[in-house]
């Protein structure tokens, strides 16, 4: 045997290898599903093209997004891959061009026909790999900043990371025991985290099996949504939640007074009744508490979002659920994994990465990322 190194030959011209392989998983499950045809079926009447057809456009932006592609433009490596293209069934890639052309064709009612394609596919998979009983949902809204003047609805709103930038403000539910993405709307950067929250909330109720009864449906939702109409409604229709409480006096004066029970390692916990006075007239509510002392080392205490006093840290929640102020928390917290899945649409896909400078083929996009999670 020779020691040492060896000459080694690398070459490119092999004209049939690809490092996107991996996709023609992803289109065998596709064609499994049937989703070319369902597309077919159900967008109607599609933009026009000469040379590409609609259920076909859409399956390759699907694709594209699959494939790791951020952007539009960066499909154009896309269009000389041949071994991709017969992975996935098509018979050339269509351009970037094309591709805006063709989201800036979509009108609502073809964004409302993909919504409904993607139901479609979320129902027959739903009781896969076992029947489901109950529901867990996971309510949350994201901040997606939009780099340039000229983008439709792209307004200066609620933005921490990036204050006085234009942005987008979507909704996105979840549900958590099989972290599938529910639901999902587009709004300008402007909106406030609960508007048309009630509505959002309406239509991914609309969306469970009516086999399942109300009191299996339970919600863990972020502060941004605390407020009566969300609050009166999941109580008076009969929907288990569970909200974290904003800061406010009247409510940070109840949670630093209530009666507390000791849980061990210096947490506690306690409850007390309350309406907020501009709820208006009606129903006091339950509220949990959950302090902890504040940690000595200061970095750890800055990291608490929470409100404090000279010794402890506070959570506080509203909840209709009738199981103990521990449980209630304990129930709450792994909600954490929501921001996992908004990382995941904003950096390993292109949520935050608008292809017009329009609106409607912008939620067009959106949407077709919610293909990606069916």
């Amino acid at each position: 045997m020779p020691k040492g190194l060896r000459k080694v030959v690398v070459s490119f011209e092999k004209p049939h290898l690809t490092h996107f392989a991996g996709v023609y998983l992803i289109q065998r499950f596709c064609q499994k599903l049937g989703l070319r045809r369902l597309l077919q079926q159900h967008l109607r009447p599609g933009p026009r093209f000469r040379d590409f057809q609609p259920a076909d456009m859409v399956l390759a932006i699907l694709y594209a997004i699959i494939a790791g592609m951020d952007r539009v433009n960066e499909t154009q490596i896309l269009q000389y891959n041949g071994a991709f293209q017969r992975l996935v069934g098509l018979d050339r890639f269509p351009d970037q061009t094309a591709i805006r052309r063709f989201l800036k064709r979509m009108t609502p009612a073809h964004i409302r026909q993909i919504a409904r394609v993607h139901e479609l596919l979320r129902q027959r998979l739903f009781d896969r790999p076992r029947k489901r009983t109950s529901l867990l949902f996971d309510i949350d809204s994201t901040v997606v900043v939009i780099y340039g003047r000229l983008i439709e609805s792209a307004r200066v709103g609620y933005n921490p990371k990036k204050h006085g930038r234009r942005s987008y403000h979507p909704l996105l539910a979840f549900e958590s025991r099989f972290q599938e993405f529910w639901h999902g709307s587009l709004r300008p950067g402007d909106a406030g985290a609960a508007t048309g929250a009630k509505p959002f909330i309406q239509v991914c109720l609309a969306k469970v099996p009516k086999r399942i009864p109300r009191s299996r449906v339970r919600f863990r939702i972020d502060s941004g949504f605390f407020g009566r109409r969300v609050v009166e409604f999941l109580d008076e229709e009969g929907y288990g939640f569970v909200i974290v409480a904003v800061e406010r006096k009247t409510i940070k004066a109840e949670a630093q007074n209530c009666r507390f029970t000791k849980m061990g390692n210096g947490w506690e916990v306690g409850e007390f009744r309350h309406r907020p006075t501009t709820w208006g007239e009606g129903k006091k509510h339950r509220f949990v508490v959950v302090r902890r002392p504040i940690p000595e080392d200061p970095v750890e205490a800055k990291q608490l979002k929470l409100f404090k006093d000279k010794r402890y840290a506070y959570h506080v929640f509203i909840t209709n659920l009738e199981i103990s102020a521990w449980r209630v928390y304990l129930f709450y917290s792994p909600r954490a994994r929501i921001e996992k899945h908004i990382r995941e649409l904003a950096y390993d896909y292109p949520l935050t990465k608008v292809p017009t400078q329009e609106w409607i083929p912008n939620v067009t996009f959106f949407h077709s990322e919610r293909q990606r999670r069916f």
